[in-house]
């Protein structure tokens, strides 16, 4: 019988910690073992939902290409409006319509497999521009080794009509584009009022070699903690203090690029891991003699799993601060979720840290 993640953690609880291999990410068992009943119930529901709605989707989409499309690691919405016009071969009229085009992909926590969705709106403008438009959405993806094209509906007037294609990438890494377009006919005359093209899109078994996945590699990574999160307070207090204080305000986010700190790099390297948190444990020795209270456990900014940790920089790029030892031992959970499932990301590559009221 498979277990759910909260029976598996609670399963879990008793065993010793597993030894992370070489890839230096957990695996799912693992992170499940170490998640709060907050974290787990979040997991759980991704599980049974992994595509976000409509309107969890698109409720701020522009019209915006490309990066700049509302959106994240694991999904965009691309929105597109134009006027269709047609002429009515039978009543000799001109008849018109607006049309408005959503263009949207949620990419599911893992494997290469993922739906591309279309959403189409037609309001008529003069006349029926619709009794008898064929819609064919196309959907080119140059690296795809799975694809689907749309079906095509035949409208008999106004309204909504969703599309859906399945799309998957078969790679150990790669990047692919998709680029869509949509295609009117009517009185057997084509017209392709719109044309979109999503955000660059990474598939890889890098990030982790446990499991495969997909992500938008092209917009900005950032893990957020809330300091009004009694799980992760006192970590969260450390890492805006120290953002507000250390040269480059290294890792601070901001939506504002010129705001931004300097972004924090993921550092995959097991041994070179140990060094920097052996390193930080001399700082906290150092800087507080009195040594740690019942339960505390060295914390320490920049991360051990990043290159600005504390053997690859000067102490004075350093904080450390002796906090709740499972507060700092949760956030090492999530930021392990973090690079490894949510951001996917790679060594080397740049991510923020938002630290939320």
């Amino acid at each position: 019988m498979r277990l759910t993640p909260l029976a598996l953690a609670v399963a879990l609880f008793a065993l010793p910690a597993y030894a992370q291999d070489e890839d230096d990410c957990p695996s799912d068992e693992q992170l499940i073992s170490s998640m709060s009943l907050a974290e787990l119930q979040h997991y759980e529901y991704t599980l049974k939902n992994p595509e976000m709605s409509f309107e969890e989707a698109c409720n701020d989409a522009t019209e915006d290409d490309d990066e700049k499309a509302i959106g994240s690691r694991q999904h965009y919405c691309v929105k597109r409006s134009a006027d269709y016009s047609s002429y009515n071969t039978d009543t000799g009229t001109v008849e018109t319509a607006k049309v408005t085009m959503y263009d949207y992909v949620t990419l599911p926590r893992t494997g290469t497999t993922w739906n591309h969705r279309i959403r189409v709106e037609f309001e008529p403008v003069q006349g029926n521009a619709m009794a008898g438009l064929i819609v064919a959405p196309d959907v080119y993806c140059g690296s795809c080794t799975d694809r689907q094209q749309f079906d095509p509906q035949t409208l008999a007037g106004p309204g909504t009509y969703e599309f859906v294609a399945a799309l998957g990438f078969d790679t150990e890494n790669g990047m692919t584009s998709q680029n869509t377009q949509l295609v009117l006919t009517r009185f057997d005359v084509d017209e392709t009022p719109i044309q979109m093209v999503a955000p660059q899109l990474r598939c890889d078994k890098i990030a982790t070699t446990h499991y495969s996945g997909c992500r938008f590699s092209t917009y900005p990574s950032v893990l957020e903690i809330s300091q009004s999160d009694a799980d992760v307070d006192e970590s969260a207090v450390h890492l805006r203090d120290a953002q507000m204080r250390l040269p480059g305000n290294v890792g601070r986010w901001s939506e504002d690029p010129n705001l931004r700190g300097e972004p924090l790099t993921r550092l995959k390297n097991v041994t070179a891991q140990t060094a920097n948190r052996s390193a930080a444990k001399e700082l906290c020795r150092s800087r507080f003699p009195g040594g740690p209270g019942a339960g505390q456990n060295c914390d320490e900014y920049p991360f051990a799993s990043t290159k600005q940790g504390a053997a690859l920089v000067p102490e004075d790029s350093m904080s450390v601060k002796y906090i709740d030892g499972s507060d700092n031992k949760r956030v090492g959970g999530r930021l392990s979720e973090f690079f490894c499932a949510t951001a996917r990301l790679h060594d080397g590559d740049e991510f923020w840290v938002s630290i939320k009221e």
